[in-house]
């Protein structure tokens, strides 16, 4: 808890500085993210298949298996752990280099896209990003890094270079098949009015959407008898409170930008509509991955919050309106971390107990073996899933 106390504190700080001075430098900001959640070491749960497939299955596919067979994983994942297996890196530094390097492409991106990039990196890190580093949801996050690479091609309006670049994102999740529509995006006109319609047109028609979605990908099918994926019964008041919150950020503080690029609105808008839905599909939320920069990036800009007569809020005078209202999404997004952690025994254990693998080797309390080093961890988890009900 120590650990993510004294980061929001700095960014906190680091939000208040950055909404007064313009232009700050982002490189070390980056590099200390990398650092501490793309080296962590004993975390999330993902880890345990992840290191197993690193160290023992994947070596023991051949490329025919590879080309022809369903192989539980995609093969452009399974190819990269062969590489670098066979290149001598073990898993941390394998999942580190990777990690590393789509967090700095993707973290540069929103930063690009940012008006104080402190807050976007912070709101962006506490509703997906650190979760799935720590996880990792590294597949997901490969393919999430092409998605904002191929974002240039929609920009530059080339069908054809954002086709390739999500084929090549899909043969790490295949979930990314699904954005190749999105390419038309920027072409469509989204309004408080027509997302609203679209939040209860989906929960209406959701049934049929997800036998769509699992009839192209059938594999996922099983998340449909998870428990922990069952619903929850409906959206709660807070998801709809923060889901309006969100819209009138977009719509009254990101569209009055001078900055301001419809396709980004309209992919925030899209993470709004899943954010509202999850709850009758939970594993949905897996999807907003892929839209969580740019809801981060519209968040950056509450700065500039117009009332709904498009006349800018000024309750405050000078730079002190700016940072008031700062100030109260980073309280936003911090009560939002604490109340779904800390309150959850089972993300209390995967991710409040931090450990980084650099700090773990220089005390010298890394485990000697992958099965040393999960055995205990796993039966730890699978007490607090069956405790849980999970």
């Amino acid at each position: 808890m120590l650990y993510y106390s004294c980061l929001s504190i700095f960014f906190l700080l680091g939000i208040i500085k950055n909404e007064i001075v313009k232009n700050m430098k982002s490189t070390f900001l980056i590099f200390l993210i990398i650092f501490l959640f793309c080296f962590s070491y004993q975390m999330g749960i993902d880890w345990i298949s992840y290191q197993d497939l690193y160290e023992n299955i994947a070596l023991k596919l051949t490329w025919d298996q590879i080309i022809t067979q369903y192989i539980g994983s995609e093969r452009g994942y399974v190819i990269l752990n062969i590489f670098f297996y066979n290149l001598g890196f073990n898993y941390e530094l394998f999942m580190a280099l990777i990690l590393g390097t789509c967090s700095f492409i993707i973290l540069n991106f929103i930063k690009k896209k940012s008006k104080n990039y402190y807050l976007s990196f912070y709101f962006f890190l506490i509703i997906f990003f650190m979760s799935a580093l720590l996880e990792p949801l590294v597949r997901q996050v490969i393919a999430l890094t092409f998605f904002i690479v191929g974002i240039k091609y929609i920009e530059r309006k080339n069908f054809f270079k954002y086709v390739l670049i999500i084929i090549l994102a899909a043969q790490f999740h295949r979930t990314a098949y699904l954005l190749i529509p999105l390419y038309f995006i920027k072409n469509l006109k989204f309004s408080m009015k027509k997302i609203i319609l679209m939040i209860f047109s989906f929960k209406i028609l959701l049934e049929y959407i997800l036998i769509l979605i699992l009839y192209i990908f059938p594999k996922y099918s099983v998340y449909l008898n998870e428990i922990k994926y069952i619903s929850k019964g409906g959206t709660s008041l807070i998801t709809i409170v923060m889901g309006c919150y969100y819209l009138y950020v977009e719509f009254y503080a990101y569209k009055f930008s001078r900055r301001f690029q419809s396709y980004i609105l309209n992919f925030a808008s899209l993470y709004i509509i899943i954010e509202l839905i999850t709850a009758y599909f939970p594993i949905l939320g897996r999807m907003n991955l892929y839209f969580a920069p740019f809801i981060s990036i519209t968040i950056s800009y509450i700065g500039d919050l117009h009332y709904v007569n498009k006349r800018k809020i000024n309750l405050f005078r000078g730079k002190w309106n700016n940072i008031i209202l700062v100030i109260f999404s980073f309280i936003m997004s911090t009560t939002m971390f604490y109340r779904r952690v800390v309150t959850n025994e089972l993300s209390s254990f995967t991710y409040l107990n931090y450990k980084n693998y650099i700090i773990e080797f220089i005390k010298g309390d890394l485990k000697n073996s992958f099965l040393e080093k999960s055995e205990e961890y796993k039966k730890k988890f699978d007490e607090i899933l069956e405790k849980e009900n999970l």
